[in-house]
């Protein structure tokens, strides 16, 4: 049970069901109107995880209508009247973001799975008549977005984004670093938003951002993060609390320490939280960056009253690269002497067995404007908050347990690869 009742993984049979469904219904209000007319589509995606089981690991499908009878099939048609090939997890992303029929969206959508997959990782060729085909295959990709979850195979995943030694880097070090995991044009909008938000309070720091702009909800679905914080926390991670700092020069003022407030010592062995740290201008070590302390979470302690380190490194990075700290690894904010503001977003996660810093605010429109993964990070797809009277929710308990076995067995895959 790798999906919850309504979700699909991307192309498998349950997912080709429901864009038959889709399809019967519109071309159907066509039919209605007149308006239908003979078309063809067809998709074909090589590298799709082995569990799906496609022949070569080839994920294909076919639509055809004729103007009164429609096919949905396995299948790749050379000749229809638009084909879209490349790589089934670049697909994947592209299938998560909502906006089809917006060019402005379309576009960002296009750039960033660009920026992580390259330029020709989906490649598609040929084009339908008329605005209505064009309008109906736009709602029907946002209608498939909002039920499309990530690829549970985390060992697949992180091999096709390249992120299998970065994982090993991170339970080794405590940390890793994704140079350029988002465009410089997003990373631009994140900065500009996150500066209106904090001039508009009057702040240097803020919570809750994910609720003041588009730009940061695409953030903080960031599939590279998502994959490094799988990996450490588990599937079902929840966001503990996502804010922005913005400081200009000075020394820095937050000190030493872990981000594991009231967690006894020792420490356990697995990772409680996680922080990603995005970098909206490059990152250098007159910037006021992060400083980390490499392999600190192997001492399973935070730093002593008093107790100050010479191991520390600063995290130098271009912008729109982000560092992934985990485990309780000890950090603090580095001194600032270059000019001008650095402004920062950072995302904390919790383990989803943890309790959330924010209080969860889930906004309905929010969810619709997006794919599960972020209502997985609100909590939405586990079993917490949820029994009522007659018993506890045993679907999101099962679908939950599933989703944890399979990452814990795919994570120990891609740590034996070091030996």
């Amino acid at each position: 049970m790798l999906t919850l009742p309504g979700q699909f993984e991307f192309l498998s049979d349950d997912f080709m069901m429901e864009g038959h469904a889709f399809l019967e219904r519109e071309t159907a209000a066509l039919r209605t109107r007149d308006a239908a007319r003979p078309f063809t589509i067809s998709e074909r995606f090589s590298d799709a995880p082995p569990h799906l089981k496609f022949p070569g690991d080839v994920a294909t499908w076919q639509i055809a209508f004729d103007g009164t009878t429609l096919s949905v099939e396995r299948g790749f048609n050379p000749d229809a009247d638009v084909t879209i090939e490349g790589d089934y997890q670049a697909a994947v992303m592209a299938q998560q973001f909502v906006g089809a029929a917006s060019p402005t969206d379309s576009a960002v959508a296009g750039r960033e799975v660009q920026q992580v997959f390259g330029k020709d990782c989906i490649r598609l060729k040929g084009q339908f008549e008329g605005d209505a085909l064009n309008a109906m295959f736009a709602h029907m990709h946002d209608h498939m977005a909002r039920r499309t979850v990530e690829n549970p195979d985390l060992a697949h995943r992180a091999a096709r984004q390249g992120l299998s030694g970065k994982i090993r880097e991170m339970e080794e070090q405590g940390y890793t670093i994704l140079e350029n995991a988002i465009s410089p044009a997003l990373a631009d909008a994140v900065r500009a938003t996150t500066l209106k938000a904090l001039t508009a309070h009057n702040a240097v720091s803020l919570q809750w951002m994910l609720y003041h702009g588009r730009e940061i909800e695409i953030l903080a679905q960031n599939p590279l993060l998502m994959t490094l914080i799988d990996a450490s926390l588990g599937r079902g991670a929840v966001i503990a609390s996502l804010s922005a700092i913005r400081r200009g020069p000075g020394p820095g003022f937050i000190p030493l320490h872990t981000d594991y407030a009231h967690v006894p010592e020792p420490y356990p062995e697995f990772a409680l939280t996680g922080v990603g740290v995005w970098a909206l201008e490059d990152w250098r070590a007159e910037s006021g960056p992060t400083w980390l302390v490499p392999g600190s979470h192997k001492m399973r302690r935070p730093p002593r009253p008093g107790e100050s380190t010479n191991a520390g490194v600063p995290i130098e990075m271009p912008k729109g690269s982000v560092v992934f700290f985990t485990h309780g690894v000890w950090h603090w904010q580095g001194d600032r002497t270059e000019p001008g503001e650095r402004v920062t977003m950072h995302m904390h996660f919790n383990r989803g067995i943890l309790r959330s810093l924010e209080p969860k605010k889930i906004d309905p429109q929010m969810l619709h404007r997006n794919a599960p993964r972020l209502g997985e990070m609100l909590g939405e797809d586990d079993w917490f908050d949820k029994m009522s009277g007659i018993g506890r929710d045993h679907v999101r308990f099962a679908h939950m347990q599933q989703l944890h076995g399979f990452t814990a067995k795919q994570k120990a895959a891609i740590m034996a690869e070091a030996g």
